[in-house]
């Protein structure tokens, strides 16, 4: 199997574009959840992420209280397996939600079609224990919680000749916390930190070959890979938060 997995989640962003832009990542609707290692002596692997974005809009201020100007967060809980291979498995649920078979992974993906159906736009529920149930091959193990939201504090305007210092809350339970700033979707940089991290430093240097957007993305994600064997095969498993900032200026 490759050494690493690299997902774009088609799912919606709650960005403001300008009619004739033609970033990638604003046109095409990506949403970027950066690489996780992928051992050679893995069978299976099993994804489940929470991805939480702000929206530009703030929630509306209320006459007689102060203004909180906090942002609105969207949440999003998404599920990824793949197996050796590329097979197809009988049936794959996270926590009660079948994933489908495209591609040769298995996905749960955002409806758009039925803005009816909230569930199809915010996805797996993940707020409490990840409960993986695949049949053929038979995998069925819970896992602690996702780690902590790794939210991000820092401003949205980068000015790449000062660098730029990525700030987010703590993460509770991740082992590593990864660092992204996409500028399009074949120009961004990552950064990894152990677990614990709150900060991130991209240099000067370092920010120059991105270019310059008003859509660009920063993005934090905490995680922790476990991994078990179950009925012969090497299984590893994946718990993922993330956090991004859209409609970033990149100057």
């Amino acid at each position: 199997m490759k050494k690493y997995l690299f997902y774009l989640f088609a799912i919606f962003l709650f960005t403001s574009c300008e009619k004739n832009n033609t970033d990638v990542l604003q046109d095409s609707g990506s949403f970027p959840v950066p690489a996780y290692p992928q051992p050679d002596d893995a069978d299976a692997v099993l994804v489940a992420v929470r991805s939480s974005s702000a929206s530009p809009a703030q929630l509306p201020s209320i006459p007689g209280m102060s203004d909180s100007g906090d942002d609105l967060i969207i949440d999003v809980g998404m599920g990824v397996a793949v197996f050796k291979d590329n097979a197809k498995a009988d049936k794959v649920t996270l926590n009660g939600t079948d994933l489908k078979f495209e591609n040769g992974v298995h996905v749960w993906m955002p409806d758009f079609s039925n803005f009816t159906d909230l569930s199809s736009l915010t996805g797996i529920d993940l707020g409490g224990s990840i409960v993986w149930d695949v049949k053929n091959p038979d995998i069925n193990e819970t896992l602690s919680s996702l780690p902590g939201t790794p939210k991000i504090t820092s401003a949205k305007i980068i000015t790449r000749s000062e660098g730029y210092s990525l700030t987010n809350n703590f993460a509770s339970s991740s082992q590593k916390v990864l660092y992204a700033i996409y500028a399009s979707a074949d120009k961004y940089l990552l950064k990894e930190m152990d677990a614990g991290s709150t900060n991130c430093t991209f240099t000067a240097a370092e920010l120059e070959e991105l270019g310059t957007t008003k859509n660009g993305i920063i993005q934090a994600n905490a995680y922790t890979i476990t991994n078990k064997t179950l009925g012969g095969k090497k299984v590893y498993f994946v718990r993922q938060a993330s956090y991004s900032l859209t409609s970033v200026t990149i100057n």
